[in-house]
């Protein structure tokens, strides 16, 4: 029996539908040219949505005719620059944009354009995948150095109040910011819009030469300024007595304007405390919180989730739990398990437990109770940052737990390919697991870049279970050579022709990179997260090195051992490493596509090892199990059927 054709064919073909599959994905996701037009998109609908109060009322009487042709004129610009980045008519962005147009064409009230404009940028964060939030925390001292360098300050004053002989002479003048009704409808993401790209028929131009980090940081300042001088510490009092609080780092309060947060603050019922709670949003916490990695979505998500669930809407509160993990933690996951990998179980389990109660309909105060106990885990989560020694013992734990699943397999491939009388099979084995690690580069720049939380769920779910099918398939094979006869008969009759020949390498070769291909692009997201969250990268590459060093000792040492070995116990002890990879992995696929909310999840009262790739639900624990049935009727059927031909007194088949 020579390694069997059709599981070669299996890996070959399953590693050509990985392989087309993420591609498609990201291609699918915007090009930097869309990106940008995409963001510059947003902007306008911030400006559009903010400004067109001020230009016709409620009944449509215009207020402002400069002002309301100005907006008209910046939907009309909108709608065509998506044109000429290829968002064409068939996008539904284009029907929102469309949509809004008509409306102004009619002067519909300001709420009604306020909602156009908000759904439309909706949809180019959920249906494109862009963020309109700051991808690295804010600096207050980075922006006070820009407002004075950039010359921020010769217009708008060094406080604000545009109080400079510039400003003097400027037609119309510059932005007032200590003017409450001037700030009201602006918030961070349109400031930044108008730092990146200007604002047409002012003096204010754009500074593209700008980081993406400078610019924020700027938008954020330049809100600050009117609330210098208050009780930033009352304030921070004053929001922990809220019910529903508004979430307190940068990606959430880059979307909200001041209006907005002054309804959010309704619920504080004296008004200096929520001038100082207003001014602690603005002037501290965005400073502060984002340097955590807060996670914005999570709150959000998680308040968004209990409202619905109040109004009696179980799937649109299931819907928002799934998107507070997928969202909101998830991006966060890796920097957070290489950190403390106990809280990630613990916060992954609350939010697992969470979306099944919503679905399960549990009373109102279970259900509270659940989505304080994952807000408090996520408040855990957003606090402190890994350390020098923290960061090194993270990237030397992740090098060892990932990189010992790919040294098990490529050590059985070494030692079955060495024992099959064909060494010449080894040079394929490396290759596949070398080409490995480029992909997992690939893949994390187009998960990062690209893919949503739930995209990337699904393919660390899609790539679990393709190896783990192609590795039940190795098992199985070699499971049915452990007697020595059917051995010595496999070694006997060799695949000598040229096409057998290539079927074999390929397979060897397909094997090893799935194998290595899913381990490489963990390792690579969590090297890079472990980097952002500690700051600096020599201790991540020192704990990574150091990790290596290890691993690779681990696999002499295992090489070693497989060549002392006979075949019937080298076969045995391949045949359990596999199995084991097996059992992870079919465990691991089965969670990631059900917190991407690809499959159901039933949760039981069950101990979880992650490890292991055991969670608690039914689902996981059920593919487990008829996997080790499939494993253990590989190993008990060639026998069965040997003693049962035995007792007939028929010949064995041949091999």
């Amino acid at each position: 029996m020579s390694f069997p054709a059709h599981l070669l064919h299996a890996a070959n073909a399953l590693w050509l539908l990985l392989a087309l599959t993420l591609p498609r994905t990201a291609a699918a996701a915007p090009s930097p040219a869309q990106l940008e037009t995409l963001r510059q998109v947003a902007g306008v609908l911030d400006y559009i949505g903010g400004d067109y109060r001020g230009a016709v009322q409620a009944d449509g009487t215009i207020l402002d005719a400069g002002e309301y042709t100005e907006q008209r004129a910046l939907a009309d610009d909108a709608s065509a620059l998506l044109d000429k980045v290829g968002i064409g008519a068939a996008d539904p962005l284009q029907a929102r944009l469309h949509a809004l147009k008509a409306a102004l064409a009619t002067r519909e009230s300001p709420a009604a354009v306020e909602a156009l404009c908000q759904a439309a940028r909706e949809d180019i964060v959920r249906v494109h995948g862009v963020d309109l939030t700051p991808s690295t925390p804010p600096s207050r001292e980075l922006a006070a150095s820009l407002y004075r360098s950039q010359g921020c300050a010769s217009c708008h004053a060094e406080d604000g109040s545009a109080q400079t002989p510039t400003a003097a002479g400027l037609h119309p003048k510059p932005a007032n910011f200590l003017d409450p009704e001037r700030v009201a409808t602006v918030s961070p993401h349109r400031a930044y819009h108008a730092i990146s790209h200007g604002v047409p028929g002012t003096a204010m131009t754009a500074y593209p030469k700008l980081s993406e980090r400078e610019r924020w940081s700027l938008a954020f300042y330049v809100l600050a300024l009117r609330h210098q001088g208050r009780d930033l510490a009352a304030g921070a009092r004053a929001l922990t007595g809220l019910k529903s609080a508004p979430a307190t780092d940068a990606r959430a309060l880059s979307e909200r304007s001041e209006e907005q947060l002054v309804r959010a603050l309704s619920g504080i019922g004296d008004a200096t405390a929520r001038a100082d709670a207003l001014a602690y949003l603005r002037a501290a916490a965005p400073f502060q919180a984002a340097a955590h990695g807060g996670m914005a979505k999570a709150h959000e998500q998680l308040s968004l989730g209990l409202a619905a669930y109040r109004k009696g809407d179980q799937d649109g509160a299931r819907r928002a739990f799934i998107s507070a993990y997928l969202d909101g933690v998830e991006p966060h996951e890796a920097a957070l398990r290489a950190r403390d990998g106990k809280l990630v179980a613990d916060l992954e389990a609350a939010m697992l437990a969470l979306r099944s109660a919503a679905a399960e309909g549990v009373p109102e105060p279970q259900l509270e109770a659940a989505v304080t106990r994952a807000r408090e885990l996520v408040e855990r989560a957003e606090h402190g940052r890994a350390d020098a020694s923290t960061a090194f013992l993270g990237a030397l734990t992740i090098a060892l737990r990932e990189g010992v699943e790919i040294v098990l397999l490529v050590a059985a491939l070494l030692g079955l390919v060495r024992k099959r009388g064909q060494p010449q099979l080894a040079k394929y084995v490396h290759a596949g697991w070398l080409l490995a690690v480029p992909a997992g580069l690939v893949t994390f720049w187009a998960a990062e870049s690209a893919l949503s939380g739930m995209q990337r769920e699904l393919a660390e779910g899609i790539a679990s279970l393709l190896a783990a099918f192609v590795l039940v398939g190795v098992t199985h094979w070699l499971l049915g050579q452990l007697g020595a006869k059917r051995w010595a008969g496999f070694l006997a009759q060799r695949v000598g022709a040229a096409v057998s020949g290539k079927r074999a390498a390929l397979g060897v070769l397909s094997l090893s990179f799935l194998a290595a291909y899913r381990e490489a692009f963990e390792i690579v997201l969590f090297f890079q997260a472990l980097t952002r969250d500690a700051g600096s990268a020599r201790e991540v590459w020192l704990g990574a090195a150091a990790g290596l060093v290890l691993l690779s000792l681990f696999a002499l040492l295992l090489l070693h051992v497989g060549q002392r070995l006979k075949p019937a116990p080298f076969m045995l002890v391949s045949s359990v490493c596999l199995a084991l990879l097996c059992f992870v992995l079919v465990g691991k696929g089965v969670h990631a596509l059900q917190e991407a909310a690809a499959l159901p999840l039933t949760l039981i009262a069950w101990p979880q090892l992650p490890a292991l790739g055991v969670y608690a639900s039914v689902e996981g624990l059920a593919a487990q199990a008829l996997l080790m049935c499939a494993l253990v009727w590989s190993a008990l059927w060639p026998r069965l059927r040997a003693r049962s031909r035995d007792k007939r007194g028929l010949p064995a088949p041949a091999e």
